[in-house]
């Protein structure tokens, strides 16, 4: 809280380590260098694989900065249900009106658990996957509480040709302990916020493979 509490907090930084818009980010390179490091350790992720920033404000801006790296406006997106435990950034909308920015400048669709069991229907979403045909599927939610099969979801992906991407802000702390399934080795993107069960300070973060490395920091900043 000191740190957080200090001139740092109010310094710009805009770039990355080395190659800043502003003088005097000596320190915070240090700081930001040190963060990607453990980020990538508390996930087990080689730095040959994974890149990580460590910039995003929070997990909505970080899933905003996902999209606009890997799409363009009007482009398809699939994510989980509100009302069956998705989160509001995954494309959420009712029949009258488009809520989150997420589905004004993007076509969202979602998918749903089942009834009965109140897991998620894998075999429906594979149906409506294929009709509607995203660039990006989402898996993750904030109010489901089971697990995830990554495994299904990339074979889903990859039958439409989308980007995977994991949303674990809600559980990111019971992966790093290896108590829930392991997204990373399915995922193209996976994103998260510091602040819950990580329980580190009001941050977010996206993990992503080397070769969307560069379109993410650009979407990072200077897009966003």
């Amino acid at each position: 809280m000191e740190c957080l509490g200090s001139c740092l907090t109010n310094k710009y930084s805009e770039g990355q380590p080395g190659k800043r818009y502003y003088g005097g980010n000596e320190f915070i390179d240090q700081i930001e260098l040190l963060c990607k490091a453990r980020a990538l350790t508390a996930f087990r992720l080689s730095s040959e694989e994974w890149s990580v920033n460590v910039q995003p404000l929070s997990g909505s801006p970080a899933n905003f900065e996902v999209f606009t790296a890997l799409m363009q406006p009007g482009d398809k997106i699939m994510g989980l249900s509100l009302a069956h435990g998705g989160h509001l950034t995954h494309g959420h909308k009712t029949e009258n009106k488009k809520i989150s920015a997420s589905s004004i400048y993007f076509e969202s669709q979602a998918y749903y658990v089942n009834e009965e069991t109140l897991l998620i229907d894998y075999d429906r979403l594979e149906k409506e996957a294929a009709e509607f045909k995203p660039q990006i599927l989402i898996c993750g939610a904030s109010a489901y509480p089971r697990d995830f099969d990554y495994a299904r979801f990339r074979k889903i992906a990859d039958s439409v040709g989308a980007y995977l991407m994991a949303d674990i802000a809600h559980y990111s702390g019971l992966i790093a302990t290896q108590q829930m399934n392991d997204p990373f080795p399915h995922c193209h993107i996976v994103t998260s916020t510091t602040h819950k069960s990580l329980r580190g300070p009001r941050s977010g973060v996206i993990f992503c493979r080397k070769e969307f490395e560069e379109r993410i920091n650009f979407a990072v900043f200077p897009q966003l």
